[in-house]
């Protein structure tokens, strides 16, 4: 079977929230073969073959139809409704009294919007015609071609025909936009936003266009597309997604300017580069089954990263990488719930459960780990190869090491293998006796998981000397003719592998670079709640770094030790001394890693210290006048010295806010409060609307981190759990909400994880799963 091009034509009544469709479908089939569509919410009312009606049968979201003709036209009348709760297929996405009409079809929700072979590999074109009243905007994939009056006051929009891509990739919107725009080349680039926020739009245009141009140069083919859309729609449940030439965000992910935080500038630029390298990476070379997710998303997270630091290379941004991708991804991958970067998928409903830290954060790591082995160049001719050997059809995991085979004439596949099929990764223990260096690999697991033996590009400096090298086996021994005075291991950090050191001066007598001093503490933190170091061991390597004038380190201390904070305040004291000591430090400094370690200071110390946070809630009173990035931090310090008394004012000031980026640092400080019905309230907010579907998940594990309110937090959730579940359905989010939450709330609650370990949540189990062997890790440090 092979589907060749859709024609659909779409009559839509706004207010009624319903369309009425009319598409042909031009394919070609075997002697006697049934066209199966996939069509799921819709009604389908007629179908004609060569303008005859033919038999059809539609059940359980699947459409057989009848026909003995080789090669066809098959036309088939639909009617289909808008969704008014959910986030996937065709939805209603509501904001300030008003909506507009919007689509996400990732993975398997094309067929809730119109009639299709549901499928990556089933690639065609499409062309589509929207009727319409005459005072809406219709976006779709393509420019428009033409407009014309139709009767009763519509018009009909008629978009050109769009390259072969797959279904998922799919986009329409319709309602009230204003949109910028700019040019590269014969390339528009344009922002739409609902009326009133386009002028937070003009910092991602410039993103866009610049990292289109660079990625037009790194993979030396050129963007498809005559023009290119960055919609930001009001309700969305991911971050973004990459519909070809019309990107969707939400707010957050692309509003921004000059009066931001760094950290939503710094978000927006990331989220910009990883969907436009989707573009090429997904679009133009599409998996051929949701078995290489991963492909897609670890590419795009990677290549984000490289084309940001190219832009912005005094913005460190590899270090946000590690932060961002590496840790959370390697944390992922030590627990038993994990799977391979390639795994099995038997149903696109699979797929949504495996949108995660290892399809993007492993994934993105390992790329970074072979760049480093092979080098940037080898690197960078065996992705054009691989691009322009598969463009406009779709390729396999397979397909791609073979291409940076040919790139750098080494055997990629074969190293890369442990990597990719098997899941976990090792922890190697460093031993020095006399002039040998004994190294000896395990897998790291928090919990419990299969042996195994990995083979390791291992990168070392041995007394101010680099070399690498590559450890197949479980123990190796180097003897390097002289004593060991400094070691370190995992150069730059771009292995994923973790250390230990019997002999930890070593790794300081080395000068360690801020990336390698953050992975150490990363490592160690790690094997405390592995149980693989005492916590005197941690504390000792916690203090060798406690006075560090990097940023980056700084930031990992504070997070850990807030970490261990919130699940015993009165076991794990150590932060107050930290933060005491540091806080005062970064009072001056103005680059914007700074500026944004300080704001995360003093939001952390206004958490853990209620006379501290009295001192600091003084300065809302000049709140909109204040630095972006302590915003959040003195408005949490008001929440928690003011309880009760704050709640209206910051309630007030949310609902005033027109953008985002200000109404959840408002948020976030509303679930601050040490009063559990002030944190009710707010988290009730999400029933009424008031906060939107989209970030009442998020705001779970943020709340589940607050120790003084988590019991009312799980009776609240217990309560909402399948309202929460309607709004998410198809998207999997929920239980990776979940998953960041039950923990916390469990160290508390004795009975949240009997509430979850005796139900099912089949689609979301593994996130439960996951979530519960995270809360036995904690517990056992608690």
């Amino acid at each position: 079977m092979e589907i060749n091009k859709y024609e659909v034509f779409l009559d839509f009544n706004f207010k009624e929230l319903t369309y009425k469709g009319n598409e042909k479908i031009y394919c070609k089939l075997a002697q006697g073969e049934k066209l199966p569509l996939d069509a799921v919410g819709l009604t389908i009312k007629s179908v004609k073959v060569d303008g005859k009606n033919v038999s059809f049968t539609h059940e359980k979201g699947r459409v057989l139809i009848d026909t003995n003709y080789v090669e066809d036209v098959v036309e088939v009348e639909f009617e289909g409704k808008v969704k008014e709760r959910g986030l996937v297929g065709i939805y209603k996405a509501p904001y300030d009294g008003n909506y507009i009409i919007s689509t996400q079809f990732e993975s398997s929700h094309a067929r809730e919007f119109i009639p299709c072979v549901d499928h990556p590999a089933y690639k065609a074109s499409f062309k589509i015609s929207v009727k319409v009243d005459k005072d809406l905007d219709v976006i779709s994939n393509m420019p428009v071609e033409r407009v014309y009056d139709a009767e009763n006051g519509k018009k009909v929009v008629e978009f050109k025909e769009t390259p072969r891509m797959s279904t998922y990739l799919l986009y329409l919107g319709i309602g009230k936009f204003e949109e910028i725009r700019d040019k590269l080349d014969d390339i528009d680039i344009i922002v739409a936003t609902v009326p009133g926020k386009v002028s937070k739009g003009k910092f991602a245009l410039d993103i866009a266009k610049r990292v289109i141009d660079f990625y037009n140069n790194y993979f030396g083919i050129k963007y498809q597309l005559p023009k290119e859309h960055l919609i930001a729609v009001p309700e969305f449940a991911f971050g973004a997604m990459e519909n070809w030439g019309a990107i969707t965000f939400r707010e957050t992910a692309l509003l921004a300017d000059e009066n931001s935080s760094f950290a939503q500038k710094r978000g927006v630029a990331s989220v910009v580069a990883h969907e436009l390298a989707h573009q090429w990476f997904g679009n133009l070379v599409t998996m051929k089954w949701w078995d290489d997710l991963w492909l897609n998303e670890s590419f795009a997270t990677f290549m984000s990263y490289k084309a940001v630091d190219a832009l912005f290379p005094n913005w460190d941004f590899w270090a946000k990488f590690l932060t961002d991708e590496t840790s959370g991804a390697m944390f992922r991958d030590s627990l038993s719930t994990t799977h391979p970067i390639e795994t099995h998928v038997e149903t696109p409903e699979e797929a949504e459960q495996i949108f995660d830290d290892i399809s993007y954060g492993k994934g993105a790591s390992i790329l970074r780990m072979m760049e480093a082995y092979i080098g940037k160049e080898a690197f960078q001719k065996g992705i054009q190869y691989y691009l322009q050997k598969y463009k406009f059809s779709n390729a396999t995991g397979s397909d791609f090491w073979s291409s940076l085979e040919v790139g750098s004439g080494q055997p990629v596949s074969e190293i890369v293998k442990d990597w990719i099929t098997k899941d976990g990764y090792p922890l190697i223990q460093v031993t020095v006796e006399d002039k040998r260096i004994k190294l000896t690999q395990e897998r790291f697991t928090l919990t419990k998981g299969t042996p195994r033996v990995y083979t390791i590009p291992i990168t070392l400096e041995v007394n101010g000397k680099k070399s690498t090298f590559l450890m197949k086996d479980q123990s190796a021994t180097i003897d390097i003719g002289e004593d060991v005075k400094s070691l370190k291991l995992n150069i730059d950090r771009t292995g994923f592998y973790r250390v230990m050191y019997d002999d930890v001066s070593l790794f300081f007598e080395s000068n360690p670079n801020h990336l390698e001093r953050w992975g150490l503490l990363d490592d160690y933190y790690n094997m405390l709640l592995a149980g693989k170091v005492e916590y005197k061991t941690y504390e000792n390597v916690v203090r060798s770094l406690m006075s560090d004038d990097n940023y980056l380190v700084v930031d990992e201390i504070r997070g850990e030790l807030f970490g261990l904070w919130s699940i015993n305040t009165s076991k794990y004291t150590l932060i107050h001394e930290f933060l005491e000591l540091q806080t005062p430090h970064w009072v001056s400094k103005k680059d914007e890693n700074s500026r944004r370690i300080y704001g995360n200071l003093l939001r952390t110390y206004a958490y853990v210290d209620n006379k501290f946070a009295l001192g600091l809630a003084v300065a809302f009173e000049g709140y909109d006048s204040l630095d972006s990035n302590i915003k959040e931090a003195v408005a949490t310090a008001y929440a928690i010295a003011y309880g009760e008394e704050a709640y209206d004012e910051l309630l007030k000031k949310y609902r005033s806010e027109k953008f985002d980026e200000e109404k959840i640092r408002l948020l976030n400080a509303m679930l601050s409060f040490r009063e559990p019905y002030l944190v009710v309230n707010t988290l009730s907010l999400g029933l009424t609307g008031e906060i939107k579907r989209q970030d009442t998940a998020r705001i779970l594990p943020v709340v589940a981190r607050n120790p003084y309110t988590r019991f009312a937090v799980w009776k609240w959730l217990e309560t909402y759990m399948d309202y929460l579940r309607s709004i998410y359905e198809g998207t999997a989010i929920l239980g990776r909400s979940l998953r960041g939450a039950i923990p916390y709330l469990g160290v508390s609650v004795k009975e949240v994880e009997d509430y979850f370990s005796s139900r099912k949540f089949s689609d979301i189990q593994v996130e439960i799963d996951t979530a519960l062997e995270i809360l036995r890790v904690l517990r056992r440090v608690a």
